[in-house]
């Protein structure tokens, strides 16, 4: 019995639902949603929750944003658990948290240093001649354009198979066992809690299983940050599950995008064919992580994830194929026209807003380098002092103290106080210069807000607000408008391979220079509420 084609509509229903079943059924445990996994023969012994000194810094990346998304402009974290800067280079990475936990700890041996800059640089190479070979055939009709693509695809095919086994070799390496994620949790899924695990909790799961196990495939590692974000935005119905999550997740995952309303009806069809796939391969690769994280011993059994993967190999090639066709009937579509505010601001007031979020960018950004640089040198002379330091609103604020000296530390350098008047001292005059940049800032803001109340005319201050809201907005869009068009290269461009996508892909979550999120303690107990 053949199957009625659906309409853009009906595919729109069925994400939704799609949306809210995966919220739901994937943050219900295991043993609720097929009879359960047997209980492990070897309970967890409690130990003693270790000091907080003891527990590793943990850094995720900032998950990229839908494409077309305005990013909100804000200074880079900075003080206590801050991301080192030298993650920014490498943030769509899979070894990104243990690349992380060893910079934090300047616990990155040059031999591994080595490898990362090598690794680096060919993929840089790669990147290279991927754009080159894109801007040379865009004049091309699609038809040339797609072959001429598939042909350089396969030129690439070797080096960027290599490429990916560089970097899982690199993600193997730089993990330190007793720093992973998981080292010291005395909590796992399945566990028998009567409160049950949130989404958030089960979503933390799958993401450090994305970065930290091993065995899994790449494609497995993309479809648990997938499930992750999922999690995170899950609700309590398909309305609100909708919304929080309207986006479509499309490869390189995870890529997300909210396609037209128009699309073909046999395209439409083979969109809901392909999520229905894909849902089942995720369905089968969360109830593998939540069995493995629920057994104790697991290495006496045997890595159940590497079975699966072997077992979902084929599958996840042959999803990836699916893709490439629907990307063939999107192709026939003329390109939308991003959707973008319009600024209410005339051109020369507009382009003051723009100026000045780079400015204020510029100084924080600036002063960051130099914070850093002064206490790089305090760390390198290991003086016995606390530093941490702020953006405020009023300027960049900084603390310096002595370290507590406890029973048998020994007793501080005779020219400590000496030494952090010097610290200080420096740091000052950072915060004097970025003091001066931000009152030049903030004289700029207010006498763009006086142009603005004459342009629109009006004295209410909730108007003003509003518009310079809207103007900083498109300032920001307007700065991110050549990378998300690199963004939807990487989605629906015909010809690309999945490395190639994966590649691009990479560039673009780099060069859209999130800001990345501050780093967090290894987990020992599980909080006291959800």
């Amino acid at each position: 019995m053949t199957q009625a084609p659906l309409d853009s509509t009906q595919v729109r229903q069925t994400f939704r639902r799609w949306t809210l079943s995966a919220a739901v059924a994937l943050a219900l445990p295991a043993s609720a949603q097929d009879g359960g996994y047997p209980q492990s023969s070897f309970p967890d012994t409690p130990r003693a929750a270790p000091r907080m000194s003891d527990r590793a810094s943990i850094f995720f990346p900032p998950n990229p944003p839908p494409l077309g998304r305005a990013l909100p402009k804000g200074a880079p974290t900075a003080g206590r658990l801050a991301a080192p800067a030298e993650l920014a280079a490498h943030v769509n990475e899979l070894y990104y948290p243990p690349l992380g936990t060893r910079l934090a700890t300047k616990a990155l041996p040059p031999k591994l240093r080595a490898q990362l800059d090598q690794y680096r640089s060919a993929k840089l190479a790669l990147q290279g001649e991927l754009r080159a070979e894109l801007d040379r055939v865009r004049p091309l009709e699609p038809a040339e354009r797609e072959t001429a693509l598939a042909g350089f695809a396969r030129r690439q095919a070797a080096a960027l198979a290599g490429l990916e086994n560089s970097a899982e070799q690199l993600r193997r390496d730089l993990i330190v066992s007793d720093q992973a994620w998981g080292a010291l949790r005395q909590w796992h899924l399945g566990d028998k809690d009567r409160r049950g695990f949130s989404p958030v909790e089960i979503a933390q799961v799958m993401r450090a299983y994305a970065y930290y196990q091993n065995g899994l495939l790449p494609a497995q590692r993309r479809l648990l940050r997938e499930i992750s974000i999922e999690l995170q935005a899950a609700g309590d119905n398909a309305d609100t599950a909708a919304s929080n999550q309207p986006y479509l997740f499309f490869p390189p995952e995870p890529a997300r995008v909210l396609l037209p309303d128009d699309i073909p009806a046999d395209v439409a069809a083979k969109l809901a064919l392909y999520q229905t796939r894909k849902s089942a391969l995720k369905k089968e690769l969360y109830d593998a992580v939540h069995a493995h994280d629920w057994q104790s011993f697991a290495f006496l059994r045997g890595n159940t994830l590497k079975a699966l993967a072997e077992k979902q190999t084929a599958r996840l090639a042959e999803l990836e194929a699916f893709a490439e066709e629907i990307r063939r009937g999107l192709a026939v579509m003329p390109e939308a026209a991003p959707i973008a505010e319009r600024t209410p601001l005339p051109p020369v007031l507009q382009n003051r807003v723009a100026v000045l979020l780079r400015d204020i960018g510029a100084a924080q950004r600036e002063a960051i380098e130099r914070v850093e640089a002064i206490l790089a040198k305090t760390r390198a002379r290991s003086l016995p002092i606390q530093s941490n330091y702020r953006f405020e609103a009023a300027g960049l604020k900084f603390l310096v103290i002595p370290s507590r000296f406890g029973r048998g530390a020994g007793s501080p350098p005779a020219d400590l106080t000496a030494q952090i008047a010097a610290i200080r001292e420096e740091l000052s005059a950072v915060a004097n210069d970025y003091g001066s940049r931000l009152a030049e800032a903030i004289n700029e803001r207010d006498a763009i807000r006086v142009e603005v109340t004459r342009s629109l005319n009006t004295s209410k201050a909730d108007r003003v607000d509003a518009a310079l809201g809207t103007a900083m907005r498109v300032a920001t869009a307007r700065e991110t408008e050549d990378v998300y068009r690199e963004y939807r290269v990487a989605l629906f461009q015909p010809g690309l391979s999945p490395e190639q996508r994966r590649l691009l892909f990479d560039g673009v979550v780099e060069r859209l220079e999130m800001p990345l999120p501050r780093g967090e303690l290894q987990p020992v107990m599980r909080a006291a509420t959800w």
